[in-house]
């Protein structure tokens, strides 16, 4: 394995070419993703994992100023959640499980989980081409990042290519369920039609997905297996609150409606009275 200080050397020196800008964040919001971020750092360092080290602090850096739309109460506090933890929470999820391949294919999916939604949200001006060209990723973690980048309002048939490439690819298979993972565990910011959306899709586009991999890249078995399990149990979860929620607004609506209607009997009797005196 490579000397420690060697390791730290190589990724200084790519960070050093980086644009300081592009990796600029605000400090005052650091401490919350302090704790995911440096146990992924803590993580990359002790294997070695170069693209890991490199798209850390990118990712910390594009995507700083965007927040998750669940805000985090800390000490009675409310703080806008930085967009960032979804990315650590997605990339930490890959770090936690085993894989039967080594480490060089374990970086390249780390480091495509931390700059996932890349793609989608930053404004670059080749189409995210700059993670390999400009900022020295290596290509293969473009070529992930790119299969689970979504097109916004796909067509039917660009749906079904863009899961077909997901599936065909077992790296962004594992992005893009693991993705899926946590952004189920956080519907509850979302509407109640977007959430039966959200929940709709997930069954019908996800959950086969879990079933393909399991026999197309069986030594996949147990890590799929784990990531079906978080998202069946995410997903029945939010329907169940769901649910309770729409029999607790139709009881609140059925006792307004009670109420309003003894108001306008008791307006009527008050009315008669007035006019018996």
């Amino acid at each position: 394995m490579e000397e420690l200080g060697e390791f730290r050397r190589r990724v200084k020196t790519q960070l050093n070419k980086i644009d300081p800008k592009t990796l600029s964040y605000n400090e005052d919001e650091f401490w919350l993703v302090r704790v995911p971020y440096e146990f992924l750092e803590y993580y990359a360092e002790t294997n070695r994992l170069y693209n890991t080290m490199i798209a850390l602090p990118l990712a910390r850096g594009l995507h700083d100023g965007t927040y998750r739309k669940l805000p985090v109460v800390r000490n009675g506090e409310i703080h806008k959640q930085p967009y960032l933890i979804h990315c650590l929470t997605v990339a930490k999820m890959l770090s936690d499980m085993w894989y039967p391949f080594g480490d060089e294919e374990k970086d390249i999916l780390i480091a495509a989980a931390l700059c996932h939604d890349m793609i989608e949200d930053i404004p670059f001006q080749n189409n995210g081409e700059e993670l390999y060209k400009d900022f020295g990723l290596d290509k293969r973690v473009y070529d992930v990042v790119k299969l689970v980048s979504k097109k916004k309002d796909p067509t039917e048939d660009e749906e079904e290519d863009y899961f077909s490439g997901i599936r065909n690819n077992r790296l962004a298979l594992l992005v893009k369920l693991s993705d899926r993972g946590h952004n189920v565990s956080d519907l509850y910011n979302m509407k109640e039609w977007k959430i039966e959306e959200y929940i709709g899709e997930t069954r019908k586009r996800y959950l086969p997905m879990c079933e393909y991999a399991r026999e197309v890249y069986p030594e996949l078995t147990d890590v799929i297996e784990i990531m079906q399990d978080q998202i069946v149990v995410q997903t029945k979860t939010v329907q169940m609150l769901m649910e309770k929620h729409k029999k607790t607004v139709m009881e609140l609506n059925d006792e307004l409606s009670t109420l309003r209607e003894e108001n306008v009997k008791l307006r009527e009797t008050f009315s008669l009275l007035k006019e018996g005196q």
